[in-house]
């Protein structure tokens, strides 16, 4: 049985404990793909990309002629679901069974994409979002690898606490973590980017300004605490625990 995993050097990774094989892979390449489509199982992050979602397809339409009989992917519960809905219908129509875990754009990401040096960048605007530990992400990621019952699943994967940036800053304070200014550096740049791609980005981004101007917010979930019997740590848990992991910044995979 051969399951490969990407995202070896995504924080993510570091919270696997599983046997698996680890590849790297360019979407846009299918040279890279090799090693997954030699694979039974395959777990994927895919990337926030202008061609992402017609690079997938013809990934996808490799798949069905190839070994893999389960992919499991990190999606979304914040604009980008917009690709992973379509991506998943494409997939269902090929009888290519997935699960995918959809996730709120705040989580232990903080360290490896929001703060660096005192500064915290606020993408989010006003919004929440359900903080997600991310041990319960990898935990639940391996329990349902090859499970038929996971098939063709979505589980929201969030935590059952709702964070702003400000309860975020406080508790980065309080763990030694200073925060000297708070800015929307990624969110004005994420959404200039997306002006002029195709109709999918023009709708990303009216999807993403409800962020800031309807206060628009992620619904925490128990889906993981439901089907995988996950209880969550909390954020200040996260950072106390896990300072060897996050203060690391890897090169690839950082959104996870």
């Amino acid at each position: 049985m051969k399951i490969t995993f990407t995202g070896c050097n995504s924080q993510i990774g570091k919270y696997f404990t599983g046997d698996y094989l680890y590849t790297s892979y360019d979407i846009s390449n299918s040279d890279t793909w090799s090693d997954l489509l030699d694979s039974d199982a395959v777990f994927l992050i895919l990337p926030k990309t202008e061609t992402v979602l017609d690079d997938a397809k013809r990934f996808m339409l490799s798949v069905m002629d190839s070994n893999i009989k389960h992919i499991i992917k990190i999606g979304s519960l914040g604009p980008w679901r917009l690709i992973h809905n379509q991506l998943e219908s494409f997939m269902r129509e090929a009888r290519i069974p997935y699960t995918s875990f959809d996730i709120a754009p705040l989580m232990n990401n903080i360290f490896t994409e929001q703060y660096n040096n005192g500064v915290l960048d606020n993408y989010r605007g006003r919004a929440t979002a359900p903080y997600l530990d991310p041990v319960c992400l990898a935990t639940a990621i391996e329990a349902c690898v090859l499970d038929s019952s996971h098939y063709y699943k979505n589980y929201n994967a969030t935590g059952i606490v709702q964070l702003g940036i400000e309860q975020v800053a406080n508790t980065m304070i309080a763990n030694g973590f200073p925060v000297t200014e708070i800015v929307n550096a990624q969110y004005a740049k994420s959404h200039t980017a997306m002006e002029n791609y195709t109709h999918d980005f023009a709708l990303m981004k009216t999807l993403g300004a409800r962020y800031v101007t309807e206060n628009w917010t992620p619904h925490a979930s128990l889906d993981l605490k439901r089907v995988f019997n996950l209880d969550s740590r909390t954020l200040d848990q996260f950072i106390k625990d896990d300072k060897h992991i996050f203060t690391k910044h890897f090169a690839e995979d950082k959104n996870l």
